[in-house]
């Protein structure tokens, strides 16, 4: 496993919206707010289907995720993400999520991606060392 490389930060504010009925951040929030912040990061590139087409691919595509939740997040909280890459592999690459309200730890999270491409009439997996190249040098 490779050593994490801070790559991105992305901040929200938490609206009531996206709590529950106990005025905390419903759970399934957090993973859109995760894939928020993936897709901001993307936007260096231009955006997922840009970095995608460079690559000659169609989609940079979630094959795995998970999270452990470590304190409340609440209506007016500010949420900083921290996304790092972390493990990357011949067909895979690992990123890491670390949310912060000022420096209190929220939630950590894991994303595995991979590169899809179209062989033969179907989307399968792909080599990634040129995204690789792209992305983290």
């Amino acid at each position: 496993m490779s050593t994490p490389k801070l790559k991105h930060i992305y901040e929200l504010m938490i609206t009531f919206g996206d709590c529950d009925p106990a005025g905390i951040v419903f759970y399934p929030n957090f993973y859109r707010f995760i894939d928020r912040t993936f897709h901001d990061w993307l936007r260096v590139w231009g955006s997922h289907d840009a970095l995608a087409s460079r690559v000659d691919g169609l989609a940079l595509g979630l094959i795995d995720s998970g999270a452990q939740f470590h304190h409340v997040v609440r209506d007016g909280d500010k949420l900083r993400i921290e996304l790092y890459t972390t493990d990357w592999r011949n067909k895979t690459f690992k990123l890491e999520y670390r949310a912060f309200i000022e420096e209190t730890l929220c939630l950590t999270a894991f994303e595995v991606r991979g590169l899809f491409q179209l062989f033969n009439g179907q989307v399968k997996a792909a080599e990634i060392s040129a995204l690789k190249k792209l992305i983290d040098p």
